[in-house]
């Protein structure tokens, strides 16, 4: 299958057109839509979203990841093969999330006869060669046959969460369509951080450590594990990011409560 992902919206003709030219060249291919509606240009919040997409997708999934202010200038398209699976896309760090994993290879996307037009737009990469590469992939070409191999990758930069005795300082990865707060904090770094209680302060606010969205009460800040494992930050029924007035890439700390 191929697993799709842009910024590109519900509005517009983009998404259908692509599709329409992945058909176009491989009619067996099963296209899902994991979600087009990255907050528009922003490469990191979509590196987030393709870590906690990629170990639900099977063995031989195309994972086609669109999110490309750079479009048309000097920067590479790639396919890269990670742990039986390909992604597709920008070398913008869109990927960078992955890139900790075993890279099997990786390719710049530059061989005109698997782009859907040539020269491509200039201003439409996601469907002539980003969506005919994922294409082709899907029905069996070997990336090898797309261009040369990559020397090296964009990587975005990323704060790991800093972990004292008692307190960990982090940044919000992304706040979902419900207002809930995700963050890269494992279980590991709340054991090396100390924090074993079901009470903790966040931003200096009382937070409750609960199993799902329905054990607190309106309008309190929850705290839980997600399905992706990292810790999330929601409201009963109300918008965590809005109640303690967080947008992507803020800072956060999660301290014990103290008494």
């Amino acid at each position: 299958m191929i697993a799709f992902i842009s910024d590109w919206g519900y509005d517009s003709y983009y998404v259908g057109i692509a599709k329409a030219v992945i058909y176009g060249i491989s009619p067996k291919s099963t296209v899902i839509d994991v979600t087009h509606g990255i907050t528009p240009f922003n490469i990191k919040e979509a590196s987030h979203i393709v870590e906690r997409v990629f170990d639900d997708l099977p063995k031989g999934t195309v994972l086609l990841a669109v999110v490309d202010p750079g479009v048309g200038t000097d920067r590479k398209a790639i396919a890269v093969e990670i742990e039986g699976k390909f992604c597709v896309g920008p070398d913008n760090g869109i990927f960078t999330r992955l890139f900790n994993r075993n890279i099997a290879s990786c390719f710049s996307i530059e061989n005109p006869k698997y782009m859907y037009k040539n020269p491509p737009s200039t201003t439409f990469h996601g469907r002539d060669v980003f969506a005919a590469a994922a294409a082709h992939i899907d029905n069996g070409v070997f990336i090898d046959e797309l261009g040369p191999k990559c020397l090296g990758v964009t990587k975005l930069d990323y704060t790991d969460p800093e972990i004292k005795d008692g307190l960990i300082n982090s940044e919000v990865a992304y706040i979902d369509g419900f207002g809930n707060v995700e963050t890269t904090i494992t279980m590991d770094d709340l054991t090396r951080a100390g924090i074993t209680e079901n009470i903790l302060l966040l931003n200096g606010k009382r937070a409750v450590f609960v199993k799902n969205y329905s054990e607190g009460a309106e309008d309190v800040i929850l705290a839980h594990f997600d399905s992706s494992g990292y810790l999330e930050i929601s409201s009963s029924c109300g918008k965590a990011a809005e109640i303690l007035n967080l947008l992507s890439g803020d800072r956060i700390v999660f301290e014990r409560k103290r008494m």
